[in-house]
Order: structure tokens, then C-alpha cells, then sequence
């Protein structure tokens, strides 16, 4: 996707007409435009840093793109834009629809159902050769029985499905939200390894594995 000047003026416009979702200590980091679409900015994490080539924002682009190849919902990119004389990317995109997993915990829709269709899904994502490294309840997003993907810039997608080190890999990042550990019951974390172990690819020594190395941070006992 070709990448468009826009003007700080600009920015600071679309900004100020909507409504701020999220803002650090270098400013806002996500707007709701008043259409209804969101204006995420994308800052260089440092000098020496790859985003210098390849910037965060054109990850998320790209992301977006094969990920919908892949038949997994996620955003609609609109725009991608570099800023003049400032070093952070922008992109605007229509957001997905729905609710995310974190937002819906303590709800009735948080049940067996969601929670086994969360396993089924990350099965998927990993049999198609998708680390998501920002995985987590707040990225994943349910609507009307769907799953998607949200916060997409960091990411790896493999021309094979993930190998068993990756799973685990990708999974100490998921169990480092210890509170989401904590709201979800553990019956729903079993309902969860359940699905995803009998939708995964591993086989059933590599399940074994590593059930035994995630288990104990979702607080489940250990398989015998």
C-alpha cells in the first residue's frame, strides 16, 4: 500500500474532531473519527530499529491484507500516511466489528461456547502459520459467533503451521495477562486447551508437552 504525506495541521485536526481512545506520554495514540473509522499512530521505537525501513504501521497494512487471504476477519485499511518532518506513521481503518474477549468477560456471553470457539481459533491461526505476538483477550474480538483479530502490527505468518516451540512461544504471551488469568475460571481455561488441542495439528506426545508447560500458568493441573 502506497503511503500519502499528511500534514501535522492535518493530523492534529483529525485528532481534535474526534474522540481520543488511548494516549501515553507521546501523545494520542488511537482517535474515533466521527465516520466512525479509527486513526491509529505508529511512533519509531528507536533509532536503530527496523521500523526505520519497514514501518509499524505498513506492517499492520500488510497484516490486514493476508490475514483476510487467509480467511481471518480483522480491520479495513483506508489509508496509510507518513507525516512530514515527524517519525511516526498513521493509518486509518474501519474497525471490526464487535466486542473483544476482555471487554465481554463477566457477561453471559462469556460461556463454554465462546471459550470453546477461542480454542478453535487459535488452533486455525496457528495451523495457518500465524504467531500473533500481540495476542491476548483485548485483541481478539467476538462477533455473532465470530472471532477476529485487532492491534495486527506485530506479527509473523509462516508458509506452514507453527511448530510446537512457536505454540509455546506464542503462548507465554497470552498467559502474561495474569488478571484476564484471573477473572476466567479456570473450567473455561480448561474448556479453551480443550478445543484448541483437538482442532490443533500437534501431535498427541507434542500436546502432552505442552500441556505440562502451560497448564500450571492458567492454574489447571497438570495431565497425568
Amino acid at each position: 500500500m502506497k503511503s500519502q504525506l499528511m500534514a501535522q495541521a492535518e493530523l492534529a485536526r483529525l485528532q481534535a474532531s474526534g474522540k481520543t481512545l488511548e494516549q501515553d506520554e507521546r501523545g494520542i495514540k488511537v482517535t474515533l473519527l466521527p465516520d466512525g473509522n479509527m486513526l491509529k499512530v505508529f511512533w519509531l521505537r528507536g533509532w536503530f530499529t527496523s521500523s526505520l525501513i519497514y514501518s509499524n504501521a505498513r506492517s499492520f497494512c500488510r497484516n490486514a491484507q493476508r490475514l483476510k487471504k487467509l480467511g481471518i476477519p480483522t480491520v479495513d485499511i483506508i489509508s496509510l500516511h507518513h507525516i512530514d518532518s515527524c517519525n511516526f506513521t498513521v493509518v486509518i481503518y474501519a474497525p471490526l466489528a464487535g466486542e473483544t474477549v476482555r471487554n465481554l468477560l463477566g457477561t453471559a456471553l462469556a460461556n463454554i461456547e465462546m471459550f470453546e470457539k477461542l480454542g478453535i481459533f487459535i488452533a486455525s491461526l496457528h495451523h495457518k502459520g500465524i504467531c500473533f505476538r500481540s495476542i491476548h483477550l483485548g485483541n481478539v474480538v467476538y462477533h455473532q459467533g465470530a472471532l477476529g483479530l485487532i492491534d495486527i502490527a506485530d506479527m509473523r505468518i509462516y508458509p506452514w503451521p507453527l511448530f510446537y516451540n512457536t505454540v509455546l512461544r506464542n503462548f507465554k504471551h497470552l498467559y502474561r495477562y495474569r488478571n484476564d488469568i484471573k477473572v476466567v475460571s479456570s473450567h473455561l481455561w480448561q474448556v479453551f486447551f480443550n478445543s484448541y488441542f483437538d482442532a490443533s495439528h500437534l501431535s498427541k506426545k507434542q500436546q502432552s508437552f505442552c500441556k505440562q508447560a502451560l497448564y500450571p500458568h492458567f492454574d489447571l493441573a497438570e495431565p497425568v
